[in-house]
């Protein structure tokens, strides 16, 4: 048998289904090697890394040692459904009540005389070794002691089993091989009276809720843990049925580094086989979907579990999130509401991996937040690369034609100034959804085909070529739900192509909800309303995404252009200087932070940035854009024309070389030669004309020189 592979364990042995009785995790794909003619492997991500971005050695403050929290002993009378007769010989009913009538506490049986009892659960003893302590639970579907395991010394749970796998042996025997950190363990079972009962670890602790002092990412980190109990028990064919905060105790689980904050999925009473063809009638409806969902009339997924953890997180994390604004738990209200969505199993999430995805995402988001400024540079799961900037004009040199269509305005109370295009402006909607990356097909997405995937990558084909109309048709024919969130990327993406603004933004904004965790649609919806002039929202998305993964420089960029249209060119700059630090984006942040100081007050920056593989041309108009700003500063109009003179040396044609030679003259301050008494003729005034003091510049700039 192989070991555990992965990282921190590498201990257990792997059972028959590929898990680690040790960390309790199925192990990680084997490693493969390309060989000729094959390319490289795609590694599915962890959706579990949002662990290791919290601190679970910091306790809660009134989280403390289980022993704090050791029940005490039940006082109340045995439930009349639970007393039978001591007599091992007998075991018949007792107590019972009869025509509404209750049964009697105390008494004798009416078939062997022995006396019993029921006044105090306490010392109830069971199969003759567990001895009751106290009542834990119980409802329609089972009780729950406490008790003492007279052989083995030790305290023990028993849960009653009403369900199917109470009349299996072999399913019986899947749950007590279960092995999971952050599920119970189950020891045996036992039979006694016609009823089975599991045999439990007993934790000390408390059900799952939000402790003082706690921080929001480390208590989600527990809806993690308990995603990887539910993938764990999905994967042997078993649902739980009744996920809900008192069946999650949350614990300090003592370890050689220092005490541990822990959760365990308990109470295993509605546990049933994924095959189970019985209606579905153990759970807890306040955690279970609504009546007429999919769940009932086609019989329990592992959605069921996903939606009763769903509803157990927003329940117990309201007062962590309650009123804030801070990054990240906009999105942890979306993702919650997904995972309770009531418009059947597939607006949900359908498996403990995708849901964990996505916790993992919004984790990542929280603990980027300004206090906390951990940031986790990681591939996405559902979307590739984006290598585009997107700056918008603001990282690049100004290009050749705002020069050339530069025009000079002369006002009467003012120097001579020239009319050229915005610094930069957002991105038009064309560029942005050809730079914008393409989805990765999720595994666990049973919709996306191979003939579903085929289409939507000949959408995207027909979408770069412009052929928004084939596009569209294409995107018609795909056999997707139509609130599928592909379906909604792609006709954001065609009425984006078309600058239809108004139609793309509800298509974002419905991948966005569905899609929490995820930094592109949001990234995608900034863009959007940056377009739409609406600077706030803007604002916002731009500021998660980049406090989250400065690696997506368009958020960067995007922040930039919004920063200094409120706040000046200095705030902007020192926006564009942290994105210098991302090697992808070096160049362009360089030469945004270079144009941005130009804007700045005080003298004007001489030294273009070198080490940036810069052309001659792109070099010449930033010189050029150097210039302007030094003029505005001091009105040297020579500096000025000398620079634009010199950009024309790289123009394509002659045309534009003639406009930015007129451009320099009309640019160039008159001279008075103490030796010519004679006028100077007017610069510029058309292709060719020049100064007669100072030569044939057509003939100067058409040589080269």
């Amino acid at each position: 048998m192989s070991r555990c592979n992965r990282p921190g364990c590498g201990r257990g042995t792997l059972d028959t289904d590929g898990f680690c009785p040790v960390c309790g995790l199925r192990a990680l794909p084997p490693a493969r090697t390309a060989g000729a003619g094959t390319g490289v492997a795609q590694v599915r991500p962890d959706p579990w890394y949002g662990l290791t971005l919290v601190d679970d050695t910091r306790l809660p403050d009134d989280l403390g040692a289980g022993a704090a929290h050791e029940p005490q002993p039940e006082t109340g009378p045995v439930a009349e459904e639970h007393r039978y007769c001591h007599n091992p010989g007998c075991g018949q009913p007792v107590g019972r009540g009869l025509d509404g009538r209750p049964g009697r506490i105390a008494g004798f049986c009416a078939l062997c005389g022995t006396r019993f009892d029921f006044t105090h659960v306490a010392g109830l003893l069971i199969a003759g070794r567990y001895e009751v302590r106290r009542l834990l639970g119980q409802g329609s579907y089972g009780v729950a002691y406490l008790a003492h395991d007279r052989n083995l010394k030790t305290d023990v749970v028993l849960k009653e089993l009403r369900t199917a796998l109470a009349g299996s042996d072999r399913e019986r025997d899947v749950l007590v091989g279960l092995r999971h950190d952050a599920i119970v363990r189950i020891l045996g079972y036992e039979e006694e009276h016609d009823r089975t009962y599991l045999v439990l670890e007993y934790v000390p602790g408390e059900a799952l809720r939000a402790a003082r002092g706690d921080r929001l990412a480390t208590f989600l980190a527990h809806g993690l843990r308990l995603l990887q109990a539910l993938d764990y028990l999905h994967a042997r064919g078993l649902l739980h049925c009744d996920v809900k905060p008192l069946n999650i105790i949350r614990f300090a689980e003592t370890a050689p580094s220092g005490a541990l904050d822990r959760v365990r999925l308990i109470d295993f009473g509605a546990v049933r086989s994924v095959t189970d063809p019985a209606p579905l009638s153990e759970y807890t409806e306040r955690y279970a979907p609504p009546p007429g969902d999919a769940e009932y009339t086609h019989g329990p997924t592992p959605g069921f579990d996903l939606y009763g953890l769903g509803m157990t997180l927003a329940e117990t994390s309201h007062e962590l999130t309650d009123g804030s604004t801070a990054p990240g738990v906009q999105s942890l209200r979306l993702l919650l509401d997904r995972s309770v969505h009531g418009g059947g199993p597939q607006r949900r999430f359908t498996s403990a991996r995708q849901f964990g995805e996505q916790l993992s995402g919004v984790i990542r988001q929280v603990v980027a937040a300004p206090e906390t400024g951990r940031r986790v540079t990681r591939a996405s799961a559902l979307f590739g690369p984006m290598p585009e900037a997107l700056h918008g004009g603001l990282g690049a040199p100004r290009p050749l034609g705002d020069w050339v269509g530069a025009t000079v305005e002369r006002p009467a109370d003012g120097p001579v100034r020239l009319a050229l295009p915005p610094l930069f402006e957002a991105p038009g909607p064309a560029a942005v959804a050809a730079a914008l990356p393409m989805p990765v097909h999720d595994p666990d997405d049973a919709d996306v085909t191979t003939t579903v995937q085929g289409e939507l990558d000949l959408c995207r084909k027909l979408l770069r070529a412009g052929e928004t109309a084939d596009a569209a048709a294409v995107l018609d024919r795909v056999p997707l739900p139509a609130t599928h969130w592909l379906t909604h990327w792609y006709r954001g993406l065609i009425a984006l192509r078309g600058d239809e603004l108004t139609r793309a933004t509800p298509h974002f904004t419905h991948v966005r909800a569905t899609l929490p965790g995820e930094l592109v649609p949001q990234l995608v919806l900034g863009l959007c309303a940056e377009r739409a002039d609406d600077h706030v929202l803007a604002r916002m998305h731009y500021s998660t995404v980049l406090t989250t993964s400065p690696a997506l420089g368009a958020a960067g960029f995007g922040l930039a252009r919004i920063t200094h249209r409120a706040d000046g060119p200095a705030a902007a700059a020192a926006i564009v200087d942290g994105l210098a630090q991302e090697f992808r984006f070096a160049r362009e942040a360089h030469i945004a932070r270079f144009r941005l100081s130009l804007e700045q007050p005080g003298p004007a920056a001489a030294r273009i940035p070198a080490g940036l593989g810069l052309a001659e041309a792109e070099r010449a108009s930033l010189a050029a854009e150097s210039a302007y700003a030094q003029y505005l500063r001091t009105e040297d109009r020579l500096a000025l024309s000398d620079a634009i003179r010199g950009l024309a040396r790289h123009c394509p044609n002659e045309r534009d070389f003639y406009a930015l030679v007129d451009l320099a003259n009309e640019l160039r301050p008159e001279r008075r030669w103490p030796w010519y008494a004679g006028t100077r003729p007017r610069a510029g005034g058309g292709r060719g004309k020049e100064v007669r003091a100072e030569g044939n510049n057509e003939r100067l700039f058409r040589s080269g020189t």
